[in-house]
């Protein structure tokens, strides 16, 4: 499999009305109710899913992409397997000349490529087709702020590192990151040493089946940066004070990423884990651009509000199961008013709150949040507004309310880096 000479497929995202419109172009006899046949398919050829593509016949397509199959009593299929993984087939998607299905993501143990097509007898039926290793996909970045030396994780697909002559390859921006430091690859994560403090840019992975396109995030990102927690001036509603350094932040190295940070250490009781509560001891901060030097009417980020995205690092050291952490914008000056207001637009992040109900959540360790500002559309008990904040010149970050019944708890939340990027 490892060389293999590669096609040029084109990749397909379809969706299933794609695939159902397809069914009847890819037909060559009356669809009909699916039934179940005796006997074995036929298989003339395989198609792209994709109707644009419906007259380009494929000898072997991707793995993850789906195909059409053409044929003559394909209803005889009970099982396919692409060399030894098995297919999943729905029947909605079967008919007697046509098969749609989707090759498996799964890497094989015996590449043979072959597609095996079982009836109910247990009779295997071959056609020649080769499943393509794809070129690596770099989703997110777990934490996008992590010292040097420390363990950065990116997650996406296709890692692949299947040949010890070609090991997998990670840059960031610029910097090649060592060999002997990507010290753990699964199919869908890598962790490896963060590079030194000056390295930055979007992170890209090499594999022996391809390059993946660049990262959408950026390895420490400080474009929009509004609060860092180093030499701002912040505003403090019964916040607890750091001893040691007189703050509203500390910088305990056993926690810190990028020096000091801000922490919430509070009880959230069980009379106060409900809409209208508030956590006990440490609940509110406020940055106002005009006590930073910012001139009237200036945001506190550069880009759009429209298309940009709220990011901030966060830790959840104890579980926190109720309340909502709310961040607002306002007009340069404004104060907490908007947290008694509920026509004021906010943002609202809370993890604990699941379909599932209340599921206490701790975070394992730094992790980067993103919210689009398009989603700052919440009333402050998390109901839905039609618009965004009017003004981005003032920033609140509060835990209260959220709308949902929690379950009381006292958690230990730490946090860093607050900013809004580009999200483009």
């Amino acid at each position: 499999m490892k060389n293999r000479i590669k096609i040029a497929i084109m990749f397909s995202a379809t969706v299933m009305v794609c695939m159902t419109a397809f069914l009847t172009s890819c037909e060559e006899d009356t669809p009909g109710k699916y039934a179940i046949t005796n006997g074995t398919p036929i298989i003339h050829f395989v198609k792209p899913a994709n109707i644009a593509d419906k007259d380009l016949v494929l000898t072997g397509a991707y793995m993850g992409e789906t195909i059409c199959i053409v044929g003559d009593n394909l209803t005889s299929v009970q099982e396919l397997f692409f060399n030894d993984k098995k297919a999943i087939l729905n029947i909605n998607l079967i008919t007697k000349n046509t098969l749609f299905v989707t090759i498996p993501r799964d890497v094989p143990e015996n590449p043979t490529d072959k597609i095996y097509f079982i009836n109910k007898d247990r009779v295997s039926t071959e056609y020649d087709f080769v499943v393509y290793m794809p070129a690596p996909i770099v989703s997110t970045i777990v934490c996008e702020h992590v010292p040097e030396g420390k363990d950065v994780v990116i997650t996406g697909d296709y890692f692949f590192d299947d040949d010890p002559n070609t090991p997998v390859k990670v840059k960031v921006g610029v910097w090649d990151v060592p060999d002997n430091e990507v010290i753990d690859i699964q199919k869908t994560s890598i962790r490896f040493k963060a590079p030194p403090g000056d390295v930055t840019g979007r992170i890209q992975v090499i594999t022996m089946y391809g390059t993946s396109a660049k990262s959408a995030q950026i390895f420490r990102d400080t474009r929009g940066m509004i609060l860092d927690f180093e030499s701002n001036y912040v505003g403090w509603w019964g916040g607890t004070v750091d001893v040691a350094t007189n703050a509203l932040y500390a910088n305990d190295p056993e926690f810190a990423i990028t020096g000091r940070y801000l922490i919430f250490d509070g009880e959230i009781t069980d009379g106060n884990s409900g809409a209208w509560g508030q956590m006990d001891g440490s609940w509110n901060i406020y940055y106002s651009g005009h006590e930073n030097g910012l001139p009237a009417g200036t945001n506190l980020f550069p880009s759009d509000p429209r298309t940009s995205i709220f990011r901030f690092e966060v830790n959840v050291v104890r579980p926190w199961s109720a309340l909502g952490m709310l961040f607002f914008f306002g007009e340069n000056g404004m104060g907490n008013g908007p947290l008694w207001n509920s026509s004021w637009p906010v943002g609202i992040w809370m993890p604990w709150s699941t379909t599932s109900g209340v599921i206490p959540y701790t975070s394992d360790g730094w992790i980067t949040v993103s919210i689009p500002i398009s989603e700052f559309n919440k009333d402050c008990q998390s109901g839905i507004q039609e618009i965004i904040p009017p003004a981005f010149g003032a920033f609140n970050l509060c835990i209260i309310r959220g709308g949902v019944q929690g379950v009381g708890c006292t958690p230990k939340i730490l946090i860093d880096n607050i900013r809004v990027v580009p999200g483009n």
